[in-house]
């Protein structure tokens, strides 16, 4: 989902780059919904709502057996531990950090449905994972509707206005256009005169809206952003011809082109000057900012699962070792 959220951008010089980052920086707002409720809210849980006071099980991710830890149970403010489940709000689809099993099969899967499946484990709970679209989630957390979020979010100083961060991989943005490139993109120069497609109220949506201020400034073709309420409806316009390109994650963007269609739908483009995408950023669990005790707790999982090598082993199960962060912080974005 998705930063997708669910990153920040520029082009080819360390100028440029810097220009825009400024631009970006100065326009980047809180995530905000019309409304306060969490739309289009609906729940995968390995616990149903009955058992969720009973002691939660071991449950193996990505061939590891993840056993409850009664001293990280101890930490967990009253309210979660009572409940006995962890809330996770997500976007799906968002590959691979979020998605479905396959086209006919509803049951989540990717590195954020693992990792918070873990998580919630150790941490002695049953573990539910929340469909609430994107730009809704943080209003969703910070009315006690979700516990955590997982959603491929980037960790930004706006949003840790009402966040805290336990940060868990860095990524940069790429264009993901249609296979064979025909409008020949390289880099985000090219945007000028055209039409990007990207997730509302992503990092990403902000850089492009950003980048097209620039654009305007110096007198170049107009840039014009769309945006959509989900990453899919995003690559639907791409398919369309509506857009030339939608602009993700680069982890998500070499899933995609990788397996849409066997690799015949989509192709990254990747600027040879940012290998690992534009302006790589930091991606996080968030909790609402007043819960420092759930956040000391996953905080302290994580480490855990960093040290024991599990981490790794959810990582390179969906193709993300390159995304990798060697120590678990919190607010590092």
């Amino acid at each position: 989902m998705n930063d997708s959220g669910h990153t920040w951008t520029s082009k080819r010089g360390a100028a440029a780059i810097a220009s825009l980052l400024a631009l970006a920086c100065a326009a980047a707002v809180l995530v905000a919904a019309c409304g306060s409720s969490a739309s289009g809210s609906s729940s995968s849980s390995s616990a149903s709502p009955t058992a969720s006071s009973s002691s939660a099980a071991a449950v193996s991710v990505a061939g590891v057996t993840i056993t409850p830890d009664a001293s990280l149970n101890a930490m967990l403010p009253a309210s979660v531990k009572s409940a006995g489940v962890l809330r996770v709000a997500t976007d799906i689809p968002y590959p691979p950090f979020e998605m479905y099993a396959d086209a006919n099969n509803t049951q989540p899967t990717g590195f954020d449905y693992d990792l918070g499946q873990a998580l919630a484990a150790k941490l002695g709970l049953h573990f539910q994972f929340d469909q609430i679209v994107f730009d809704s989630i943080i209003p969703a957390l910070s009315a006690g509707k979700a516990d955590m979020v997982l959603a491929a979010m980037v960790d930004n100083k706006a949003r840790e206005q009402v966040l805290s961060f336990v940060d868990y991989a860095k990524v940069g943005s790429v264009l993901l256009t249609l296979k064979g490139n025909p409008d020949h993109l390289t880099t985000l120069n090219a945007l000028a005169g055209k039409t990007v497609a990207a997730q509302s109220g992503t990092i990403q949506a902000q850089m492009l809206t950003a980048l097209a201020k620039q654009l305007a400034a110096a007198g170049k073709p107009a840039l014009k952003v769309l945006t959509f309420p989900k990453d899919s409806d995003a690559l639907l316009a791409v398919q369309a011809g509506k857009a030339v390109a939608d602009f993700v994650q680069l982890p998500d963007a070499a899933y995609t082109s990788k397996t849409a269609g066997n690799g015949s739908v989509y192709q990254t483009v990747v600027d040879p000057a940012a290998p690992g995408g534009y302006a790589p950023s930091i991606i996080g669990a968030g909790v609402v900012k007043s819960d420092t005790a759930l956040t000391g707790a996953v905080q302290k999982a994580l480490q855990g699962f960093i040290a024991d090598g599990t981490y790794g082993k959810i990582l390179a199960k969906y193709g993300l070792d390159g995304s990798a962060v060697s120590s678990a912080q919190v607010n590092q974005g």
